[in-house]
């Protein structure tokens, strides 16, 4: 499933080729996929996009008579940048020709995305939108830490709980969590004040540091088929390999089809009681019980 780094880089990319653009043709494919109906999104045709923002998980792109188009990618979308000319791919179930003689496509090997246009004040009438946390990369450190007081389950089902904080999926948290040094099956529960705070740090550095590499990764690839940006990525869909911070094999286990990637030397399991311990002791000296 795409997530901000993708996003981002997907966004970056297309922006500056829409903006000004007017679009000139329309094909749904596969109609179901455009939530407000595929007729009404011929409506585009004529107006240009003036700009492509992200929110979480979505992309919004602004158009020129105050509507935006939402897309919500979900797991299997591929978006390509083509010439008419050039093959289509499989499942491609969206086209929007532009006035420059580009297309715009879009793929989805699963059917799952979803497309809907709606008034630029509208964004609540998309589902899941009004219950989004506020943005990972808007987020800051004193909103993070008191929304995740609430959740004393998990620390990685609370990352990628789109209700907590949006823009995180399975790949990402697991990236953020072997920075943190934290075991993805932690409980926010056990942990002290100090270590509450490594996810905000470690969600930052992680995001700052793998934007560019995707980003160079999509500048070809848009134009090619865009498959999972994940080659940079050093600890998610690595497992049996060496941790590149101690050596140690990462390891894997895989749930309901999402693989959990982790170091156990880095981010070792602390068992319920010996955390508690921790976390009290760290009350003791001064710190917030967790909990």
């Amino acid at each position: 499933m795409p997530e901000i780094p993708d996003l981002e880089a997907i966004r970056h990319f297309l922006e500056p080729r829409l903006r000004g653009n007017p679009v000139a043709s329309m094909e749904a494919r596969i109609p179901w996929l455009v939530r407000t109906g595929a007729d009404s999104l011929g409506t585009l045709v004529g107006h240009a996009f003036t700009e492509v923002r992200r929110t979480g998980k979505f992309l919004l792109f602004a158009t020129d008579d105050a509507r935006l188009l939402v897309v919500n990618p979900m797991l299997t979308r591929r978006f390509h940048w083509a010439e008419p000319a050039e093959r289509k791919r499989p499942l491609t179930g969206l086209i929007l020709g532009f006035a420059d003689g580009h297309e715009l496509r879009y793929s989805d090997a699963r059917r799952m995305g979803r497309f809907y246009l709606v008034a630029a004040d509208a964004l609540a009438t998309v589902p899941q939108f009004a219950e989004l946390g506020p943005d990972a990369l808007a987020v800051d450190e004193a909103t993070f830490l008191k929304r995740l007081a609430r959740h004393s389950g998990q620390i990685k089902s609370t990352l990628t709980n789109q209700k907590f904080i949006a823009g995180i999926g399975n790949a990402y948290s697991d990236e953020m969590l072997w920075e943190a040094g934290l075991h993805p099956h932690r409980r926010r529960a056990t942990m002290g004040v100090e270590e509450q705070r490594r996810p905000f740090a470690a969600m930052r550095s992680t995001l700052v540091w793998a934007q560019p590499l995707v980003e160079e990764q999509a500048r070809e690839r848009l134009y090619q088929d865009n498959r999972e940006w994940r080659a940079h990525l050093r600890v998610h869909h690595r497992a049996e390999q060496p941790c590149p911070r101690c050596g140690h094999a990462i390891q894997g286990q895989t749930r309901g089809g999402s693989e959990t990637n982790y170091c156990l030397r880095c981010q070792p399991l602390l068992g319920e009681a010996k955390a508690r311990a921790r976390a009290a002791e760290g009350a003791g000296a001064g710190e917030e019980p967790s909990g």
